[in-house]
């Protein structure tokens, strides 16, 4: 990877000069296709590119380094304009900086790199609100928007909605939120009042992909899909630790919420889930059919990060079983079948491989469309936590 950077002096006490950022770009560029013989870069093969606009949100706290090495990773594959806005909301002293860089990486065959460019903007105090104002005029047009939110989303945000209005998708991750349950209804409550307007990516979702790939690969069995119709129970064990306990309970309520959203089942507004130690069991009706999920939480081992293990779907106390399990190296998942006493294996063994926020970003802009699914998956669970809380203010 390689980048050329320059700063552009602001005035906190005025708004951001997007002319003059644009014309910083523009020299930058001039010099980067200048003559090889004059120290440029001609000889190698420089392609300008842009397929998307990316405009990243963090804290000032996640500090530049952190969120360059994450555009390094999504700029081979996604060459585009990156506007990244780093916010200090909390300091008394408005400060206003601007940085535009080039960032070239080499293509996947070698022969020439592709580059895309760069706007950092630091903003702290008073001025941070502005900061919206300069995004619009620098978004590439005819090309897509994408707002990677590397925060907790909130409804109420004025800047957070400002964005979120300029946007075609809007990424987040629900493994980073400070209250896992309370922000999880939030964003449920976000997405249920508007639908056509906030499409959203959830990197948590994403990893989830594998492990949603191999359940949805047992209703392709035409001898497994008679069982499958008539499932009372799934088991979903997860590790916990203190740091992650309810982050890794969330993603386990994620998947069950899909499992359930696809396959029908209603969570009623009366139940209550119960709950005993590290085990929550909450109880869905699929028409006539009650069904049991069970969430259980197992001690992680000391100095490994604690993960979801295995989800089990069975039938009629165990007459029939599918499961999908994580193998002990913990580096891939496998499925398995159970019917009666006999043991069907189908085969089915992927990878699963720890990945960087940089490459789940990279595959989340991929996707433009409005992610249903997902939507559905998120209601749902919402309603598990609902339930959850129910049962904690019951006990009080």
């Amino acid at each position: 990877m390689q980048t050329q950077e320059n700063i552009v002096a602001l005035s906190p006490a005025k708004p951001i000069d997007v002319r003059r950022l644009e014309k910083e770009l523009t020299v930058m560029w001039a010099g980067t296709i200048a003559p090889a013989e004059q120290g440029g870069a001609t000889a190698m093969g420089i392609t300008r590119a842009c397929v998307l606009n990316l405009i990243v949100y963090a804290s000032q706290l996640e500090g530049r380094e952190s969120i360059d090495a994450m555009l390094d990773e999504v700029i081979g594959r996604h060459p585009c304009r990156a506007l990244v806005l780093l916010i200090d909301r909390e300091a008394a002293q408005a400060k206003l900086e601007a940085y535009v860089s080039t960032r070239c990486q080499l293509s996947s065959k070698g022969a020439k790199q592709i580059c895309g460019e760069q706007v950092t903007i630091e903003a702290s105090g008073q001025v941070v609100q502005t900061v919206a104002t300069a995004v619009a005029p620098l978004l590439i047009p005819d090309v897509p928007v994408f707002l990677w939110w590397k925060d907790i989303p909130n409804r109420d945000d004025v800047l957070f909605k400002r964005l979120v209005a300029m946007a075609d998708r809007v990424i987040i991750d629900s493994a980073c939120f400070d209250h896992p349950y309370d922000d999880f209804l939030h964003l449920a409550a976000m997405l249920r009042e508007q639908p056509q307007t906030m499409h959203v990516s959830d990197l948590n979702w994403g990893r989830l992909r594998t492990w949603r790939t191999l359940i949805a690969s047992f209703w392709d069995v035409a001898d497994y899909r008679p069982f499958l119709d008539h499932l009372d129970r799934v088991v979903v064990t997860y590790e916990k630790s203190k740091s992650s306990h309810d982050t890794l309970m969330l993603r386990a309520l994620l998947i069950v919420g899909w499992v359930a959203a696809q396959l029908g089942y209603e969570v009623e507004t009366s139940t209550r889930a119960e709950v005993d130690g590290g085990n929550t069991r909450f109880t869905l009706r699929a028409g006539e059919r009650m069904v049991s999920i069970e969430v259980r939480a197992v001690d992680a081992q000391p100095a490994i990060d604690p993960m979801m293990i295995s989800i089990l779907l069975s039938v009629a106390n165990g007459d029939a079983e599918f499961n999908v399990e994580l193998k002990p190296e913990r580096t891939k998942l496998v499925t398995g079948v159970k019917i009666g006493d006999s043991e069907h294996s189908i085969g089915r063994v992927l990878t699963y491989e720890a990945r960087s926020e940089g490459q789940r970003l990279s595959s989340e802009l991929d996707f433009l469309t409005r992610d249903v699914i997902y939507e559905k998956a998120v209601a749902l669970s919402a309603r598990l936590i609902e339930t959850t809380q129910i049962a904690s203010s019951g006990s009080q």
